[in-house]
């Protein structure tokens, strides 16, 4: 009889690509404080396609002076689900409880910077294109999530630097900051 040295890890790293857009979205709406009922019910949405990107932001007398956005294209992550399956492994550099570092190390430098000044963090969402082309969905989605049909955030205090990286392993995601500092 021969016996084979298997090794097995007993920590599993895998997660569905759903669910690690689900830890990005999470991740922000945690950030600007929304209450966990409020997080499940938007996280549906995101699970049904319904949204493409989430923001959290700092206001200075009712403007916008810094913020970062998760964005999701969902054409490419039916693609990356073509080619790569539906389950992700988050066991890479830098990830963390299934959060890429470029989202968490934005998320967390705004809040700090919050913090800093003394300021709420406030949070957006964008619902996807298949339901902006769509005026009668699109008001139901808000209606159902809680926001306001056809609102916007306040506008920004002067025109904000842009950066916008894509989160590496994760082709179908991209991460913007702005600020105007």
């Amino acid at each position: 009889m021969i016996l084979i040295n298997t090794y097995t890890n007993p920590y599993t790293y895998t997660r569905t690509r759903i669910g690690v857009i689900d830890d990005h979205f999470e991740l922000f709406l945690t950030c600007a404080n929304m209450p966990k009922r409020d997080i499940k019910k938007l996280l549906k949405a995101v699970d049904n396609k319904e949204l493409s990107a989430v923001g959290i932001y700092i206001e200075d007398d009712d403007y916008r002076i810094a913020e970062v956005e998760f964005e999701i294209d969902w054409d490419e992550h039916q693609h990356m689900i073509g080619a790569c399956g539906t389950h992700f492994n988050t066991d890479l550099p830098g990830w963390d409880n299934g959060v890429s570092p470029e989202a968490h190390i934005a998320a967390q430098r705004l809040v700090e910077a919050a913090k800093q000044m003394g300021k709420p963090v406030h949070s957006w969402i964008r619902v996807s294109p298949s339901v902006r082309n769509n005026p009668a969905r699109h008001k139901t989605v808000c209606d159902n999530l809680g926001y306001s049909y056809g609102s916007t955030v306040s506008p920004w205090k002067d025109k904000p630097i842009t950066q916008s990286r894509n989160v590496n392993y994760l082709p179908e995601a991209k991460v913007t900051q702005r600020t105007i500092r």
